[in-house]
């Protein structure tokens, strides 16, 4: 029986006017109603039971006209839980996520999904059909096409990955990931989008990439194809993080800046009474990170240390120390306060 079918007898049968055979229909129909309806789990079942009996079914209760044991009130009570299960399944039921949406776009191209969940508790690497590799960390899961057509390459990612992207200015990489969308030609970086974490982020190890909070390009798929959403541009040692409470795009520096220039050209960390202009210049190389300090107050700073080069905040650390200052990330900078030396 269809839908428009049921609530037709059912509105006849709450004013009484049922025939017998209305009335059987009505019963055969609700005795097979659990396989007839999909409805929604057990616990939002028995949530929508306890509402809507007293919203709905007291009053058709009262209403019911008492005539024969099909038409007592308990009926009429079922009655009117089949109805409100149904409105209040369509009430309740979850829109679809955009995820779900980027899933039916890639499932809609000729070639199949591919789907890999890493169930274990080590890294384990997949290499694309353009020869990209991903390392998958546990927990997550990857969707991609068996081999990319047309002028994308898209990707799906649930949980955290680092990516080593072919380069092909003709083709783009596209990651899908809760609330980002991540946009690259060539290049490597680390998405975190774990569906029980309200943050998801993207950060950059080598090159250049895009990225869009996901509504933007949903919306932009929808209306214009061509045109380009807000986004934000990230190099290395940069990241971006979606903050869900916020509703924003919050960009920084990566929590552990990497070295990004071969070890032989990286300058040597051994300072002899070096002008803190020099020490500050051999950060910039070798993490690419602009540091900004008042260089008038701190022209006369002398500095004597050797330090290590795997940790850049730590080297902060105790360059402040040295010269009685701090530091903060600014978005994308190292900002040094201090009042100088005499």
């Amino acid at each position: 029986m269809d839908s428009t079918k049921y609530q037709e007898l059912l509105a006849k049968y709450l004013k009484g006017e049922c025939t017998e055979a209305e009335q059987l229909l009505l019963e055969q129909w609700y005795e097979s109603l659990d396989s007839e309806v999909e409805l929604p789990n057990q616990n939002e079942k028995k949530k929508l039971l306890a509402h809507n009996w007293e919203v709905l079914a007291s009053q058709t209760v009262r209403s019911a006209p008492l005539r024969k044991w099909y038409q007592q009130p308990y009926w009429a009570a079922a009655a009117a839980i089949i109805i409100a299960l149904g409105l209040g399944w369509l009430l309740f039921k979850p829109a679809p996520s955009a995820i779900s949406t980027f899933k039916r776009q890639l499932t809609s191209l000729e070639t199949p999904l591919v789907e890999h969940t890493n169930t274990s508790s080590k890294n384990e690497q997949i290499t694309l059909a353009d020869g990209s590799r991903v390392t998958l960390h546990p927990q997550s899961r990857l969707s991609y096409p068996k081999d990319f057509v047309g002028t994308k390459r898209e990707v799906i990612l649930e949980g955290e990955a680092f990516f080593e992207v072919q380069k092909n200015p003709q083709k783009p990489f596209l990651v899908y990931s809760n609330h980002l969308t991540t946009k690259v030609l060539g290049t490597s970086f680390l998405v975190k989008a774990y569906a029980h974490d309200k943050n998801t982020t993207v950060a950059v190890r080598t090159g250049k990439v895009s990225v869009y909070a996901t509504k933007s390009v949903l919306s932009t798929a929808e209306s214009a194809k061509d045109a380009n959403p807000e986004a934000v541009v990230l190099t290395p040692n940069q990241q971006v993080t979606y903050v869900e409470t916020e509703n924003k795009l919050v960009k920084t520096l990566v929590e552990k800046p990497a070295i990004l220039i071969p070890l032989e050209e990286t300058p040597s960390f051994a300072f002899q009474k070096a002008p803190l202009s020099t020490i500050i210049a051999a950060f910039e190389k070798t993490y690419g990170i602009d540091i900004v300090y008042d260089e008038a107050l701190m022209s006369h700073c002398l500095i004597t240390t050797t330090l290590e080069q795997e940790n850049l905040y730590d080297n902060l650390t105790i360059i402040c120390k040295l010269l009685n200052a701090s530091y903060e990330v600014v978005d994308t900078q190292v900002v040094i306060k201090g009042a100088g030396c005499q």
